[in-house]
């Protein structure tokens, strides 16, 4: 069984931050967790835009706070995310 905190995770290595300052990313489960996939707690701070794209891996997100819109730059469609969205990149979309 593997339990942890968000607390253990702050200040390890597995608390990561974005060089551009948009946001930070607590890494809770990783592949060396043997789980078959990673579980993550990250923050995108209010005004900012980060260009994501996933080449090899397929991601799920729940909004538990706060408000913004996703673009997935492909297609030109925007959804607005808010508190109880969820969404998940099963295409390997490029998006903002």
């Amino acid at each position: 069984m593997i339990v942890k905190t968000l607390e253990e995770i702050i200040a390890t290595e597995n608390d990561v931050k974005a060089e551009t300052g948009t946001w930070v990313s607590r890494r809770m489960l990783l592949k060396k967790d043997g789980m078959g996939f990673s579980f993550h707690d990250t923050t995108i701070f209010a005004g900012t835009e980060t260009l994501i794209w996933y080449k090899n891996h397929l991601e799920a997100v729940y909004c538990v706070a706060g408000e913004g819109e996703l673009e997935v730059i492909e297609t030109g469609e925007v959804f607005q995310i808010k508190d109880g969205t969820m969404y998940a990149l099963n295409g390997h979309e490029n998006h903002y």
